[in-house]
């Protein structure tokens, strides 16, 4: 069992599927890389889209989406959203609408330019506040200014983290997820697909490879890691 927890298959809602045809193809191709279940987290943007215009659209396409899945053979699919951070998103009542399938997660994309201490501290004050921040795809940061800190500062605070599979594959983040594998910064690995060629579905592939690097040990936390937060978001043993 696999929980694929960062995805855009959710068709005609951001800049991922682009409509039902290609949300199929990317659940089929997910189901056949091991995926049982995953969560469609459709970009949302707090300065630019309207939360209730936006989540009824996304809704809306969840619904049809479940529809056109019956009696197919895919993952089971969820709905939540990556929400980008902003100054001052600790204090949106409005987050509670944007976790991952109603829960207490919320997927959090990080601004480029703001692994500042005011990013830092945003996060803690999710935690406060109730709600579980999982900060995406944390490899693809690391030029940005602060970041090392930023790492420091997850490793010391317990934040969680996700880094996207097809990373795992050509050398342009090979440093940085030597770093990852071995402070031990890696929570869950997700697909953050968007397309058949913009990074498909790979999580049998990354673990494969993530087994090779790091061992397989290491790949069963990371699967066990997924089906803690399956139970935790669906209330479902895995």
């Amino acid at each position: 069992m696999y929980f694929d927890i960062h995805s855009h298959i959710l068709h005609n809602t951001d800049d991922g599927a682009k409509n039902l045809n290609i949300s199929l193809y990317l659940l089929e191709e997910s189901f056949r890389g091991g995926v049982t279940d995953i969560i469609a987290t459709p970009h949302f943007y707090p300065l630019r889209d309207t939360l209730e215009e936006y989540t009824n659209k996304a809704e809306a396409n969840f619904k049809e989406l479940k529809e056109a899945i019956k009696d197919k053979n895919v993952p089971n699919i969820y709905l939540g959203y990556e929400v980008l951070y902003y100054s001052g998103i600790s204090r949106a009542e409005s987050l509670k609408k944007l976790t991952l399938n109603g829960s207490k997660y919320i997927l959090l994309e990080p601004d480029y330019y703001n692994f500042d201490r005011a990013f830092l501290s945003e996060l803690l004050r999710l935690r406060e506040s109730g709600l579980v921040p999982i900060v995406a795809h944390i490899e693809r940061y690391y030029k940005a200014w602060g970041y090392k800190k930023f790492l420091s500062f997850i490793k010391e605070n317990g934040i969680l983290t996700q880094v996207n599979a097809t990373s795992f594959f050509g050398r342009h983040y090979n440093r940085v997820l030597e770093t990852l594998t071995q402070e031990d910064l890696i929570t869950f690995i997700a697909s953050d697909t968007h397309s058949p060629d913009m990074r498909p579905p790979m999580i049998s592939a990354a673990l494969r490879k993530i087994t090779d690097l790091c061992g397989d040990a290491y790949t069963q936390k990371l699967i066990k890691n997924s089906q803690s937060l399956f139970l935790e978001i669906t209330g479902k043993e895995a």
